[in-house]
């Protein structure tokens, strides 16, 4: 099995970054080896990536149902476990226990919103990773992962597309 080396490339310009992307599909890199760093939050569209779908709305959704179920549970479970008849009024009383249904399902959704997205950050983070501070100052940076065979290609590619700089970058900790 060959071994597999990382490149990453240093951009100023979103234009010359999406050739560059372009330039390694061509070569042959498939799109998980590629992965790109820019301190802006640039789209997919404009770095002529497919769009990835993300899980976050559906776990937001299994959140809020999540709260809704315990705050249900919650209001009408001790009311029907410990009935307390009070003159002749109905043991569950809708209007009151709105107020904590609809909190409990915020919460829900808030709380099922961050938890995924810490998922997905990969946080905590304990081990070092790939990074160089010139993304913090305006750089965008192209990462490959590639056999050693398809160095010198992806390396002319990069430079030929404008990258100030490409090298093979150290593990840091964040």
């Amino acid at each position: 099995m060959p071994k597999k080396i990382t490149l990453m490339g240093l951009f100023t310009d979103v234009l010359m970054t999406s050739e560059a992307l372009d330039g390694l599909r061509l070569i042959g890199v498939r799109e998980e080896d590629m992965s790109v760093m820019e301190g802006v939050p640039y789209t997919s569209k404009m770095l002529h990536r497919p769009h990835i779908h993300e899980r976050i709305p559906w776990a937001t959704l299994l959140g809020a149902l999540t709260g809704l179920v315990v705050a249900v549970l919650l209001t009408y479970g001790t009311q029907w476990l410990y009935p307390i008849r009070v003159g002749g009024r109905p043991l569950t009383a809708i209007p009151t226990s709105l107020i904590p249904i609809y909190e409990l399902t915020m919460l829900g959704l808030v709380l099922g919103t961050f938890l995924n997205l810490l998922w997905k950050c990969g946080f905590p983070s304990t081990k070092p990773q790939y990074y160089d501070p010139m993304i913090n100052h305006s750089r965008i940076a192209v990462m490959v992962n590639c056999d050693m065979r398809y160095e010198n290609d992806v390396r002319r590619v990069l430079l030929d597309k404008g990258a100030e700089r490409v090298y093979e970058p150290e593990r840091r900790p964040l």
